[in-house]
């Protein structure tokens, strides 16, 4: 178990609850998609206020149970219950040119066409699509990902130009 406590972390699942006496997870990923521990990956928790990393010693249950290095019994495995876990941003799989993990746009700033709208605090994904939470005017909004309103990233000015979401803003 290593600590670190200066890399990007990304939340990537979250521990239900101890799965039988030998220290396994049953857990749920909030991309249902993502096959990343199907990879070589540390597992981060955050414990006492600082990140901790586990190996993944195995994956199993259709991938819906995992066991971890240094969790050995159900006493270490309750420990974990209901902890959401991370990934090092770093340890994510690279990305073919033009794709971008949407957690790449936290903190970019968001414009309505040309008006700035507010700043980018989260990325969610829901089942009926890929939502961010945006601060307008001191209040946190949704807004849908979609192909419909999205004009263009921009990397370099850290902004997202977004179209006809003025519905989204008139809450």
């Amino acid at each position: 178990m290593n600590n670190s406590s200066n890399s990007k972390f990304i939340p990537i699942g979250k521990v239900v609850k101890p799965h039988g006496i030998k220290g396994e997870l049953k857990f749920f990923l909030y991309n249902k998609d993502s096959n990343l521990l199907s990879v070589n990956v540390n597992i981060w928790f955050k414990i006492n206020n600082s990140f901790k990393s586990f190996d993944l010693l195995n994956l199993k249950g259709l991938g819906k149970i995992f066991r971890l290095d240094s969790v050995n019994n159900r006493n270490d495995a309750e420990s974990l219950r209901d902890k959401e876990f991370f990934v090092l941003r770093d340890d994510l799989p690279v990305l073919d040119d033009g794709n971008f993990y949407l957690n790449d746009i936290i903190n970019f700033k968001l414009f309505n066409v040309k008006e700035e709208i507010g700043l980018i605090l989260d990325v969610l994904l829901l089942p009926s699509a890929n939502y961010i939470l945006v601060n307008y005017n001191n209040r946190k909004i949704l807004i849908p990902v979609l192909e419909k309103y999205i004009k263009f990233f921009d990397f370099d000015e850290k902004i997202v130009i977004m179209k006809n979401i003025g519905g989204f803003l008139n809450l």
